[in-house]
C-alpha cells in the first residue's frame, strides 16, 4: 500500500501544479509532452491493486519525481530565473553579473563575439558561471550560443569555422549535416556551451529577403527539413541542445524584425504546405526547443508576432502540431519587439502566449527590467505560478535529459589533434560546396596578368593578425597573396566601396582594360557594384563574377559569363574559389535555390 499511498500523494502535489495551464494535453511520439508537463502520473487503471504495489516506478515516474523534488525546492524567484537567458558585455564574467544571479536569480546565458573572441578564457568563464549558478540555485545552466555555421558563427578562432547551410546543402549529401552538427557539437561542449541556437529552418523563398539568405538551407521545404533534422540529430550526438528557428518561417519577408515588424498573410494551406513543413518535420524527429519569430501571421493571428501570439505558440505550436519540448523566443530587444511593445510587458506577454524562455541578449539591465516586471506580473495574479511552473518544468526535464546535472564543465585543455581532423573535414566539404553556377572557368591561368576586385571585409578576420573591415582582410587582396604564394607574378588587388561613382566605375574599367583576366567577388552586390560588374561583363573577355553570400546577387547582372557562389565570405571558402581558378579541383557544388537564368 505504500506504494499506492505514494501514487496518490503525488496526485495531489501534481493537480496544484498544472491548474492553470495554457496548454492541452495531446499524444504525440517524439518523446516530447506536449501539454501540461506537470501531469498526473498516477491517473491510470488500479483495478490490480496487487500489482500496483509491487511495480518497481518507471524511468518516466522517477524523472517526473526528480523534476517535482526539484521544483519544490525553489521560489517563485528561482523559478522565474530559469526562465531567461541573458547577455552581459566582456570576456570574464563581471561582478555586476555575479551580483544580479545572487539577486536576480538568472539561471540560462549567451555568448556573442564580444564574450569569446579568440576563444581565450572560454572555457574558464563557462566553469565560473555555471559554479556560480549552481552555488546560488542548484540547478546548472543552459550556456547558449547562435552559431549556425558560415556566415552566423561567434567562435572564429581556435575552432573550427563549419560551413553554413546553404554551402551544406550545395554538396547534395545531407550526412553532411549530421557531421557538421557532431563535430561543432564537440566543439562547443568543450567550451562549455550547450545550447545552441540552430539550426535555422526557414525555407528561404523571396529572393529580396534581407536577413536569412544563405542562412537557410534552400527555397525547398523538403531540402531544408532533411539537412535541419540531420544538424539536429548530430548535434545531439554531441549532447548539446539545437533550436529549430524561427516559427512559424522568416523564409518570405523583405522586413529583417532586428529593424521592424515583418507580416506574412500567406493562407493557412499555403504556410503548412511551405513555411511550416520544416518545422512539422523537426517536430517529429524529436526537436527538443524551437524558437519563435518576431512576425505576424494573419492567418493565426492579425495583431501579434508570434513571439507573443497565444494563437500560434499554444494553439498552433503546442496543441495543434503536439509540441511538449521548449519554446524560446527570439531576442525580446529587436526592433520589431522593442518598437511595438514595452520590454516587461513583452516579457508578459510572451508568458502568457506560452512562451518558455525569454531571451534578453543586448544587457543584463535590460533583463533586469523584463524579469522585474514579470515578477510584479506574477504577484499580481496577472500569470500564475502555475503557468511558470509548466515552464520550468521543461527547462529542468530538458537539463536532465542533456545530463547537465551530472556533466556541465568546459574542458580546459583544447584538443588539438581532434580539432584539425574537424578542419580538414570542414576544408573539403566548404571545396564541395563550391558552385560553378554559370559558365567555365578552363582559361584562368596563374601566369596570366590578374586583377582581384573586391569589398572590404564585412565579418570575420580570414587570416591572422588582420582585423575586421579592412582592406587587407579583403577578398581582393587575400586572393592576391594566394596566388603570389602560388607563383603568380602580376596580380593586382584593387578594393571597392559599397557606393560607387561613376568616375570609379570609369577608372576601374580603365584598370581591367590593362589585365588578361578579371575577377570581382561582393557580398550582397549593391546597385552602383552591380553597375560596375555589367560594364566590366560589357568590355572584359576573361571575367568571373564570385558571389561571396547570396546567389541571388546574379538576378542583377548582365552579360555575366561565369559566375560562382560560395554562399559566405570566410576562409576556407576563398581559399576554395583560388583552388577551384587554379584547376585544382573541379567544382560539383549545386544550386540549392532557384535563381532565373541558372537554373
Amino acid at each position: 500500500m505504500k506504494r499506492l499511498f505514494f501514487i496518490l500523494l503525488l496526485f495531489v502535489l501534481s493537480i496544484g501544479l498544472i491548474a492553470c495551464s495554457t496548454t492541452k494535453p495531446e499524444d504525440n511520439n517524439n518523446d516530447n509532452d506536449n501539454g501540461n508537463l506537470i501531469d498526473d502520473e498516477n491517473d491510470r487503471d488500479n483495478d490490480n491493486e496487487d500489482e500496483e504495489e509491487d511495480a518497481d516506478p518507471t524511468d518516466e515516474e522517477l524523472l517526473h519525481e526528480r523534476i517535482l523534488e526539484i521544483m519544490a525546492s525553489l521560489s517563485i524567484e528561482e523559478k522565474l530565473g530559469q526562465l531567461f537567458i541573458v547577455g552581459f558585455p566582456g570576456k570574464t564574467v563581471p561582478n555586476s553579473l555575479s551580483n544580479t544571479i545572487k539577486e536576480k536569480r538568472f539561471g540560462n546565458f549567451i555568448y556573442f563575439e564580444d564574450n569569446v573572441e579568440k576563444n581565450l578564457g572560454v572555457a574558464a568563464m563557462s566553469n565560473q558561471i555555471q559554479d556560480l549558478v549552481l552555488d546560488e540555485v542548484g540547478i546548472p545552466a543552459f550556456i547558449a550560443m547562435d552559431h549556425e555555421g558560415g556566415m552566423v558563427v561567434r567562435f572564429t578562432e581556435n575552432a573550427t569555422h563549419f560551413i553554413g547551410n546553404m554551402g551544406l546543402a550545395a554538396t547534395g549529401n545531407a550526412l553532411n549535416a549530421y557531421n557538421v552538427g557532431k563535430y561543432s557539437g564537440m566543439e562547443l561542449r568543450h567550451y562549455g556551451v550547450n545550447l545552441n541556437f540552430a539550426p535555422v529552418m526557414d525555407v528561404n523563398n523571396n529572393p529580396q529577403n534581407p536577413v536569412i539568405g544563405v542562412r537557410s538551407f534552400s527555397d525547398d521545404p523538403e531540402v531544408v527539413s532533411s539537412y535541419g533534422i540531420n544538424l539536429i540529430k548530430g548535434y545531439s550526438e554531441a549532447n548539446v541542445l539545437t533550436t529549430a528557428k524561427h516559427f512559424p518561417g522568416h523564409g518570405d519577408t523583405v522586413v529583417d524584425s532586428h529593424y521592424g515588424l515583418p507580416k506574412i498573410n500567406h493562407n493557412k494551406e499555403r504556410l503548412y504546405e511551405i513555411e511550416l513543413a520544416p518545422f512539422i518535420d523537426a517536430i517529429n524527429a524529436g526537436v527538443d526547443s524551437i524558437m519563435s519569430a518576431h512576425i505576424i501571421f494573419s492567418a493565426f493571428d492579425n495583431e501579434l508576432p508570434a513571439t507573443l501570439s497565444y494563437k500560434v505558440l499554444t494553439e498552433l505550436l503546442r496543441e495543434e502540431l503536439g509540441f511538449g519540448g521548449l519554446i524560446i523566443t527570439d531576442e525580446m530587444r529587436m526592433q520589431a519587439i522593442r518598437d511595438n511593445f514595452g520590454v516587461a510587458e513583452a516579457g508578459i506577454m510572451a508568458l502568457k502566449a506560452g512562451a518558455d524562455m525569454l531571451l534578453y541578449a543586448e544587457s543584463t539591465s535590460t533583463s533586469v527590467e523584463a524579469y522585474n516586471g514579470v515578477l510584479n506580473a506574477i504577484k499580481a495574479g496577472e500569470i500564475s505560478e502555475a503557468r511558470i511552473d509548466e515552464s520550468v518544468y521543461r527547462v529542468i526535464k530538458t537539463k536532465i535529459k542533456y545530463g547537465l546535472f551530472e556533466d556541465n564543465q568546459a574542458k580546459l585543455n583544447l584538443d588539438s589533434e581532434k580539432f584539425n581532423e574537424h578542419y580538414e573535414f570542414n576544408r573539403n566539404l566548404v571545396e564541395s560546396s563550391i558552385t560553378l553556377a554559370k559558365g567555365n572557368v578552363d582559361w584562368f591561368n596563374k601566369e596570366k596578368s590578374t586583377l582581384l576586385i573586391s569589398t572590404k571585409a564585412t565579418r570575420h578576420p580570414l587570416l591572422p593578425g588582420y582585423s575586421i573591415n579592412t582592406d587587407a582582410n579583403s577578398f581582393a587582396n587575400v586572393g592576391k597573396k594566394y596566388l603570389d604564394d602560388e607563383g603568380a607574378t602580376n596580380v593586382r588587388s584593387h578594393v571597392i566601396g559599397t557606393s560607387l561613382k561613376s568616375s570609379d566605375i570609369n577608372n576601374i574599367k580603365n584598370i581591367a582594360k590593362n589585365y588578361e583576366q578579371v575577377v570581382i567577388a561582393v557580398e550582397n552586390v549593391t546597385s552602383t557594384q552591380a553597375n560596375l560588374i555589367n560594364e566590366l561583363g560589357k568590355e572584359v573577355d576573361n571575367l568571373v563574377v564570385v558571389a561571396l553570400r547570396n546567389p541571388y546577387d546574379y538576378l542583377i547582372y548582365e552579360n555575366i559569363n561565369n559566375y560562382i557562389c560560395t554562399y559566405g565570405y570566410f576562409s576556407d571558402a576563398v581559399f576554395s574559389v583560388f583552388d577551384l581558378l587554379l584547376g585544382k579541383f573541379e567544382a560539383t557544388g549545386k544550386l540549392p535555390v532557384k535563381v532565373n537564368g541558372l537554373n
